[in-house]
């Protein structure tokens, strides 16, 4: 056996899946080595010490980007992989984690570029989208495990 694949085929249906969670997580590592130099290089930002506020700079995004990528990747995963154990439709979990996956780079661009008003804009719209795609692999997950539970 050369992978989980071969050992249970009905998983190569949500190979997009495990490849957006992949994705995610290699791109939330990223994120967590670039705050260095993105954050305290230009000492900006103190490391060990709460992130001084202001939007207009790029140490405070970074920061801020990566934190949130480290606050919404483990709802995303494990939703992400109750939908798959409790066998949501491969299309139906492909489609909303590759929709996560497109607001989620959304959102990191926007928030690195600081694009936009703080909240209520561009960056609050894409990051819903993204938590709408995962309330949707959440939901979904609940809707075909209740009928056996017990």
């Amino acid at each position: 056996m050369e992978s989980l694949f071969e050992a249970v085929p009905f998983l190569s249906a949500y190979r997009l899946s495990f490849l957006v969670l992949a994705g995610v997580s290699l791109i939330t590592l990223i994120q967590n080595f670039a705050t260095a130099p993105l954050a305290f290089v230009n000492d900006e930002q103190v490391p060990g010490v709460p992130v001084r506020f202001d939007h207009s700079k790029l140490s405070f995004r970074a920061l801020r980007t990566y934190a949130n990528s480290a606050e919404t990747f483990p709802a995303f995963g494990w939703a992400l992989l109750m939908a798959i154990v409790a066998g949501v439709s491969p299309a139906v979990v492909n489609w909303l984690a590759g929709g996560y996956f497109v607001s989620r780079i959304a959102f990191w661009i926007v928030y690195y570029l600081g694009v936009g008003k703080p909240a209520g804009g561009l960056r609050t719209m894409v990051f819903v989208a993204g938590l709408l795609c995962n309330f949707g692999l959440a939901g979904a997950a609940i809707w075909f495990l209740l009928p056996n539970f017990g």
